[in-house]
């Protein structure tokens, strides 16, 4: 019931994910071409745009192909492993096509370019909610997965006992499927906020003005945002979704000529449902945001930078 639990998880995933990726080819499409105040500045933001086109592909493949595949080459508890670990291996792929694009930025060029001696850090250049909803995906999938495996007695069921017998219900994520999804929840966060330093330590744009500059700073820690905060959510949602199935089916336990009912783990498991459901779909929601619109500064052209992110 959980593996099945799992791959229609993964399947609205999917949907999801393209839904994003064609929300933000007709937004951008409708926005059309811009005028941008130097040709360093046009170059940036068709490298950025580029970037994140790719990004979007990378996690989109991924997310289509990679269980299909775990589907066919892994059975039995493994298989449960790896697909709980599929979004993760998006997110990843989503990171290292955004890391590659700050690697290879436009570097400024000429002989007489403007560079202010600003610090900037990521706090300056990430948008405040994405990040903290990153996080919080992070911390609700880290405590769960701490709370399940303490409450699991094999690390791959949940168990109770009753006065006239015993009941178990799995896959439950207890510490055999929670050790590598806290690697890999870990992994993708930390993966996230190596490529946002990078946006904040990258060239200045030649020619441009510093607040221009910062809007398309701005702009890209936001794309890397949404799809890591995404990736963070639907991991946690998976997790909270198999967890509260065995809950439930362990609540209303059935033996031979024996029939229990746990209030306490029947509520439980259809509160991780629940809070599963709200967790995938708000981190859908918040990947379709788009990017807060920048107003241009005197004498600079910046439409377009508020294109979707």
């Amino acid at each position: 019931m959980a593996t099945s639990l799992g791959l229609v998880l993964l399947a609205l995933l999917v949907a999801a994910t393209v839904a994003i990726g064609l929300l933000t080819v007709l937004l951008a499409a409708a926005r059309g071409p811009a005028p941008l105040p130097s040709q360093a500045a046009r170059a940036a933001v068709r490298h950025g745009g580029t970037v994140h086109a790719i990004a979007l592909a990378s996690l989109l493949a991924a997310v289509v192909l990679v269980p299909p595949a775990i589907a066919r080459l892994v059975a039995g508890p493994a298989q449960g492993v790896a697909l709980g670990l599929a979004p993760a291996t998006a997110g990843l792929a989503f990171a290292a096509v955004q890391a590659a694009g700050e690697v290879t930025w436009p570097r400024p060029s000429g002989t007489l370019r403007r560079a202010p001696l600003t610090r900037r850090t990521v706090r300056d250049v990430a948008p405040r909610r994405l990040r903290a909803a990153a996080w919080g995906w992070a911390a609700l999938a880290l405590v769960t997965l701490v709370a399940c495996g303490w409450a699991s007695q094999d690390g791959r069921a949940i168990s109770r006992t009753f006065a006239d017998g015993a009941a178990s219900s799995g896959p439950f994520p207890g510490w055999y499927f929670g050790v590598p999804l806290v690697a890999a929840v870990l992994v993708v966060l930390l993966a996230a906020e190596g490529v946002l330093r990078l946006v904040a330590r990258r060239p200045s744009v030649a020619d441009a003005d510093p607040a221009w500059d910062m809007a398309l700073r701005r702009l890209s820690a936001h794309r890397v945002l949404r799809g890591t905060q995404l990736v963070l959510a639907w991991t946690a949602a998976g997790v909270l979704l198999v967890a509260g199935a065995a809950l439930r089916s362990v609540g209303h336990a059935v033996v031979p000529g024996v029939a229990s009912e746990s209030a306490l783990h029947t509520g439980l498991g259809s509160g991780a449902l629940t809070l599963g459901l709200a967790v995938a779909l708000t981190g859908t929601v918040l990947a379709l945001v788009p990017a807060t619109p920048v107003a241009a500064p005197t004498g600079l052209a910046t439409a377009g930078l508020d294109a979707p992110a």
